[in-house]
């Protein structure tokens, strides 16, 4: 059961890691196409900054980290 857990975080971890990392890398063009499509003229929406994406991109890569780690002692304990 534990291992199931790892498997799963590991990939739920890896998949935000991964969209984090593309709204860092494109965060004008993406905001600006969010902003056209969803948004009426004159309203403000609040988009996330360009460094709260490289925040979660950190914390997101080290939870991998982690859950990777997890799965080789896991693997070698057997």
């Amino acid at each position: 059961m534990i291992e199931l857990l790892g498997w799963a975080g590991l990939v739920i971890c890896f998949v935000l890691m991964l969209y984090h990392r593309y709204m860092h890398a494109n965060h004008d063009r993406v905001y600006a196409y969010i902003k056209q499509k969803y948004t009426e003229e004159g309203s403000q929406m609040a988009f996330p900054s360009k460094e709260d994406h490289a925040g979660y991109y950190r914390k997101y890569s080290n939870y991998t980290i982690f859950f990777a780690c997890l799965l080789i002692i896991l693997s070698f304990s057997r």
